[in-house]
């Protein structure tokens, strides 16, 4: 039987349209839909048994469940938060109105040396096994080794360095370590920068989850010590972000304590930002904060090479628990649909880094910095 071509391209466009992948299709609009707070390869085996994937977009990943969510097991329950689909975007940043290059923003920027970026990373990532387990079984683990050698770094530039501890391990603390400079106004606002610096515990791996974060938390923290600030500057590398954001829970809940939650004007949180091959940046927050981080696209366009994409609603990294507490505060991230194909595995190592592209999230996280707060280079 002869078809028309009129008819076959029809039935053509059907096919595509019914086959699409699902990660092209918008949320449900009815029933309960879940956002997977993992994607760690054994949690998405697990869950899969008792849910269908109704929306996948870069992080994003929404489920329906077969079974009820009482009836899950616990830790996979822990795992899961029901969203609607208002909640949801995953695209493009806004444009916007393109401005010219600020010039004091750009000598901010030309001061990340990519080398030194490295370096960081590869001093992290060196120092063996950083899983937060580990200090259950040293004092002298690859996690302590980490925060020793961090600690260290943020000395040399003279900054005030505190150990953050909110956890008695068999062996050891398990401490995030903080750094602050201070505005010269008493009780300025402040600006906090956070990126992880524990991994999933492979020998001398994570270099991008996540020692290339921490790196980038070294590397502005070294930048701007040829500037001072209007604001307070607090750097936090935080531990146990593989384990439910411990670390950065337990920072959030002690400044809460102290009264120092209350001035953080916003925050920024870098996580795995040395793997990518499409020149997209991913800025997650949530949805009451999309103008915001539509502003830092707006920036990512004028001081980098970066392709800015929105992601909403967060999860899984250490901006959750400052979203949580009403903190203005965005992820940049490697591009999801582009990320590193070692996640949570061994070969996560040095060699497979794309440091150019880490290089320019430090740039605009700078930027934003600029933005934010009236920053005055020091005098030689």
């Amino acid at each position: 039987m002869r078809i028309s071509a009129r008819f076959s391209a029809l039935i053509s466009l059907f096919l595509t349209c019914a086959l699409a992948p699902l990660f092209a299709q918008a949320p449900a609009a009815s029933g309960s839909s879940y956002l997977l707070l993992s994607q760690d390869p054994a949690f998405l085996e697990k869950i899969s048994a008792f849910s269908t994937t109704v929306y996948s977009v870069s992080r994003t990943r929404l489920v329906k469940l077969s079974v009820p969510f009482a009836g899950l097991d616990p830790e996979l329950a822990a795992k899961l938060r029901p969203v609607s689909p208002g909640e949801v975007f995953n695209g493009p940043a806004a444009k916007g109105e393109q401005k010219a290059a600020d010039p004091a923003v750009l000598e901010l920027t030309s001061k990340v040396d990519g080398r030194r970026l490295m370096g960081y990373t590869e001093g992290i990532t060196m120092t063996g096994k950083r899983s937060a387990s580990q200090l259950d079984a040293s004092a002298a683990s690859g996690n302590r080794l980490a925060m020793d050698y961090i600690a260290g770094a943020f000395k040399d530039m003279g900054y005030a360095v505190e150990r953050q501890c909110y956890k008695d391990r068999k062996a050891d603390k398990e401490c995030n370590v903080v750094a602050r400079r201070k505005a010269a106004q008493p009780g300025a606002k402040s600006i906090l920068v956070i990126g992880h610096m524990d991994s999933v515990g492979h020998e001398n791996a994570g270099a991008d989850d996540n020692a290339s974060g921490a790196a980038g938390v070294l590397e502005m923290a070294r930048v701007l010590t040829s500037y001072s600030s209007d604001h307070d500057l607090v750097f936090v590398t935080a531990n146990g972000e593989e384990n439910e954001m411990t670390g950065s829970y337990a920072c959030v809940k002690r400044m809460k304590a102290s009264g120092e939650l209350a001035r953080v004007a916003w925050a920024i949180n870098m996580d795995m930002i040395a793997w990518n091959r499409d020149g997209i940046i991913e800025i997650e927050t949530n949805k009451e904060f999309s103008a915001h981080a539509d502003w830092v696209g707006s920036l990512a366009r004028v001081y980098t090479k970066l392709q800015p994409h929105i992601a909403m609603p967060a999860w899984g990294s250490d901006h959750v628990p400052f979203l949580e507490a009403g903190i203005p505060t965005y992820l940049s991230i490697e591009h999801w649909e582009d990320h590193t194909p070692c996640y949570h595995q061994a070969c996560d190592k040095l060699e497979s880094l794309f440091m150019d592209y880490a290089s320019d999230i430090v740039r605009l996280n700078l930027a934003v910095i600029a933005g934010k707060a009236r920053l005055t280079p020091l005098k030689p």
